[in-house]
């Protein structure tokens, strides 16, 4: 990437660091495995030995602009193409970008119908420990939220008062994986591709040439914080290599509390690359809406969600 072809690099924190979230997790881990209430006390306890949002930091970034619900309307609203209220002719596949505890996915799967391919993966492996303990033990408040009702249609504008129906979903798969540092192959077109004698991953799904949904809570936030003594920092490569994560017309959706939103469209649909001589990029699908603030005469918002899509083709 050119040197003026992306906004200004935001200065290395310990929050960019492998270390720092395998050792949060670690403890976390910790805590939980502590936890061992009576029979008769168990009941009382659930509540207050539950894992929430807040208690992550990955997560609580966003928690007090409700971007994960935020996330979740937007993605189950009639105007998305993939939502399971137009019931699209196939359960779309979701891979969750530095997973965290797993939430996300979870809170999808109950609340939000989703029922396709799930996949959370992680750098961290103590991450990815935690959020296969949550998932089995559902110690997370989403992976009980299929009992609530569902009120993701109070700001769509353009939803309808339909309850989601419990549908059967596979368990959600967790694995430890270095989207930076992995020599597998990924789809390079957006379609199913041969995948023999090629480094490969058990839950890529290459028949289908990537995932229809992608999603980034704060991971490329997380990557932007990296110290990287090289000249090119780390988050340069992180769009390209996201980008090749989609089938062709996947949707990748991005949150992010450090960037602005027009600085994430400059990140994202920056470089363009090249399938068999038509360009293959990412553009601008749609936004979440979040509050808006006015300080010292300049207009923002806390934190900011663009959808892309993923486009093979003349442009």
């Amino acid at each position: 990437m050119a040197e003026d072809a992306h906004p200004v690099y935001l200065s290395p924190s310990e929050l960019g660091s492998k270390d720092y979230w395998e050792n949060y997790y670690a403890r976390t881990l910790a805590h939980i495995s502590n936890e061992t209430p009576t029979e008769t006390n168990a009941n009382e306890e659930e509540e207050d030995d539950d894992i929430n949002d807040e208690d992550d930091p990955g997560t609580s970034w966003f928690s007090e602009h409700n971007a994960p619900q935020k996330v979740l309307q937007f993605l189950t609203r009639r105007s998305f193409p993939l939502s399971p209220r137009n019931k699209p002719s196939y359960a779309p596949s979701i891979l969750d970008l530095g997973t965290g505890n797993g939430s996300m996915l979870a809170l999808l799967q109950k609340k939000g119908g989703f029922n396709g391919m799930m996949v959370g993966v992680d750098y961290s492996a103590q991450s990815v420990e935690l959020a296969r303990e949550l998932q089995r033990s559902r110690g997370h408040s989403a992976y009980r939220s299929d009992s609530e009702s569902d009120d993701s249609d109070s700001e769509d504008g353009d939803g309808d008062e339909d309850q989601q129906s419990e549908s059967v979903a596979e368990p959600i798969i967790f694995e430890e994986w270095d989207i930076l540092s992995s020599k597998a192959m990924l789809s390079p077109t957006g379609s199913a591709i041969s995948v023999s004698n090629e480094e490969t991953l058990s839950w890529f799904p290459y028949q289908t040439g990537g995932f229809d949904i992608v999603l980034d809570k704060g991971t490329f936030d997380a990557i932007s914080l990296a110290g990287d003594a090289k000249e090119t920092r780390v988050c340069e490569r992180y769009p390209d290599i996201v980008r090749r994560l989609l089938r062709k017309g996947g949707y990748l959706m991005v949150t992010s509390c450090n960037w602005t939103e027009e600085e994430l469209v400059k990140w994202f649909t920056g470089p363009v690359g090249s399938v068999e001589g038509e360009e293959d990029r990412l553009v601008v699908w749609g936004r979440v809406e979040y509050p808006r603030f006015r300080f010292g005469g300049q207009e923002g918002q806390g934190v900011c969600t663009v959808c892309f899509q993923r486009v093979v083709g003349s442009s």
